[in-house]
């Protein structure tokens, strides 16, 4: 007889002796135990605001807790006298090293792995394979409250008055279009800060989101029937959250158009010190509005967004109010003008009397001053898209009126490719009438930071024709703005391939950018699209200078990029309504030479026009006095 047990009794397989010594049920337990701790850390962490890779830790510290806790039992067991070693059942001389060596080295390697992580994720940056650098487009400059501020946001303003919001919201889109006008601020769209005016998000965390370092809050206090309003303003620098100066006006509305330009100028005086004497200028030179033409032109800039033909019969109905009421109030006329020239069906003929109105409003308009951009958007819109049915219509009108149309007609025809893109991009008056071509369609949708809506439109418009350069050239500065180099030289390489065909150059070319690329130096990839340009150039192809300024940009070489810019506004170069709202130039905003440079951009795409309600014709007509009743009287 022998000592050893049966073959069947002898705990000899590794499955059998892990269920003696208990692994499996500790294995369970923990996994157990594991879920309820993770739904803990996922409500807990998050309520006392601890960072992200809190949460991540614990999720593989949890993970690699696993196999420590199997091999912890394998070795021990817990019995009623505590912790005890584990009784082996087979003989010393006939045990296995296997099973226990294993667990030994899964414990070490867990170990291992979570320090490794931890040292890389939560005490460090992480390791993505590419790095953003300081002077990537996407970049936050500065938390410094003493840095130059170079991007600010005006989020709406909060309404404490009876009845709905309109004045609120009509003043907001004002003083962020007066910003825009009257410095070198990239001033971040009314679209774009939308989306904050119910929002539970912190200052830091908008600035962060929108790429800026001023943020400006308000309030607008006013009863229904009241002639007075009050405006409070807080500049903040958001990044630090911290408090720069408060503002506040009392007036009475009839001075609402100058107030409306006077909160601007203070804003911009605030942030960047200076501003040009033509700008107080424009102030002085704004007179009263009556209140009610005011509210009634408010009302039908609200029926006109609308967009349906009944709300355009609406709008005019309150343009013809707020005429009525003022006959002086020159943008009133010019957007009756517009809301008439909405119902005009390109192609078709004009009803003679219906075209005498359309120009005899824009003629007053122009005349009376503060409605420029508004008169000559229309008239481009005119001649652009009415073609022949504007000529038609004209032989009907008297001498004098053909005459003075004629005049006005002579400078639109005059009006540059980069004057045309602002009226019909940039104005409100423009998006509002003019056509949507996509590529229009799909820059506004940039400015607006709405990416996804302009990346659709941008990729149909090259399945259409995929020879459509400003179409590449958008679709690539929209992932540049993003910091998304991967996704941009996708874009660069097809972009080469559709236009200058499978050849072996081009295939040279793209090849030549792989190489060159470094994920983890985005530089790299500047460097190739000088390069490339310089070759262009070579070939004896025209190159932008805002292109070749915007690779000295993202290069870092300030010099060269101020030099591009200003080789760009001699050739009038219509590119250069990307220093308005592009990030990419922030690094250069509080250089005194580039903003020398936005102002002469400035004045090419506003024609050299100035603000406000002002001077006729040749000086032929000065601005209405503060209480001036017009030829017709008021109402």
């Amino acid at each position: 007889m022998t000592d050893q047990q049966p073959e069947s009794r002898q705990p000899n397989t590794f499955w059998a002796e892990g269920r003696r010594r208990g692994v499996f049920r500790v294995g369970g337990l923990y996994v157990a135990g594991a879920f309820v701790v993770l739904q803990l850390g996922e409500i807990v962490l998050p309520a006392f605001n601890a960072p992200d890779w809190a949460l991540q830790t614990l999720v593989v510290f949890v993970f690699l807790g696993l196999p420590v806790a199997l091999a912890f039992s394998w070795v021990y067991d817990l019995s009623p006298e505590g912790l005890k070693r584990t009784r082996s059942l087979v003989p010393v001389g006939g045990r296995s090293l296997v099973p226990g060596l294993a667990l030994l080295g899964v414990t070490a390697l867990s170990a291992g792995l979570g320090a490794w992580w931890f040292s890389r994720s939560a005490m460090g940056a992480p390791d993505t394979g590419t790095e953003t650098p300081s002077s990537s487009p996407a970049t936050f400059a500065s938390d410094d409250p003493a840095a130059p501020i170079t991007a600010i946001a005006v989020l709406p303003l909060a309404h404490f008055a009876e009845g709905d919001d309109l004045f609120a919201r009509q003043l907001h889109d004002e003083i962020i279009t007066r910003l825009s006008e009257l410095t070198s601020l990239r001033v971040v769209s009314r679209t774009s800060v939308e989306r904050y005016r119910t929002t539970d998000m912190l200052l830091p965390e908008i600035a962060a989101e929108l790429r800026v370092q001023a943020i400006v809050t308000g309030s607008v206090a006013m009863t229904g029937e009241s002639d007075s309003v009050r405006i409070s303003i807080q500049l903040l620098h958001a990044p630090s959250d911290t408090h720069m100066e408060s503002l506040s006006w009392q007036r009475e509305m009839r001075d609402i158009l100058r107030l409306q330009t006077e909160i601007a100028v203070e804003i911009a005086t605030l942030v960047q010190g200076e501003l040009g004497a033509e700008v107080i200028e424009d102030v002085d030179r704004i007179a009263q509005v009556d209140p009610e033409a005011h509210r009634a032109f408010l009302r039908g800039q609200q029926e006109l967004d609308r967009g349906t033909p009944e709300a355009r019969q609406a709008a005019l109905a309150w343009f013809d109010q707020a005429v009525e009421h003022d006959s002086e109030f020159a943008p009133a006329r010019a957007w009756r003008a517009g809301a008439r020239l909405l119902g005009l069906a390109v192609g078709d003929s004009i009803p003679a009397g219906m075209i005498a109105r359309i120009q005899e409003d824009l003629l007053q308009a122009e005349e009376l001053g503060g409605a420029t951009d508004e008169v000559a958007t229309a008239m481009v819109i005119l001649e652009d898209h009415l073609g022949e049915g504007v000529e038609g219509a004209l032989e009907s009108l008297t001498p004098a009126l053909r005459d003075a149309i004629s005049e006005v007609r002579t400078s639109v025809e005059a009006t540059d490719s980069i004057r045309r893109q602002y009226l019909l991009d940039a104005t409100r008056f423009g998006r509002s009438l003019g056509p949507r071509s996509p590529l229009m369609v799909a820059r506004r949708h940039v400015e607006t930071e709405r990416y996804d809506s302009a990346e659709s439109v941008y990729r149909q418009i090259l399945e259409d024709d995929p020879s459509v350069v400003p179409a590449w050239a958008g679709l690539e500065d929209l992932y540049l703005r993003q910091g998304d180099f991967a996704e941009a030289i996708g874009v660069r390489e097809a972009w080469i391939l559709a236009t200058r065909g499978d050849t072996p150059a081009s295939r040279a070319a793209v090849q030549q950018l792989r190489t060159a690329f470094a994920p983890e130096d985005p530089s790299t990839y500047w460097q190739w699209r000088h390069d490339y340009s310089a070759d262009r150039q070579a070939r004896g192809e025209r190159v932008s200078e805002v292109e070749l300024a915007m690779v000295a940009v993202g290069m870092g070489d300030a010099e060269a990029a101020l030099d591009h810019l200003r080789a760009a506004v001699d050739r009038r170069d219509p590119a250069l309504m990307t220093l308005r709202t592009s990030p990419v130039w922030d690094p250069l905003r509080d250089d005194s030479g580039f903003r020398e440079i936005v102002q002469q951009a400035r004045e090419l795409w506003r024609g050299g026009r100035g603000q406000g309600r002002g001077p006729g014709r040749e000086g032929e007509r000065g601005p209405r006095r503060p209480g001036e009743r017009g030829a017709e009287g008021r109402r």
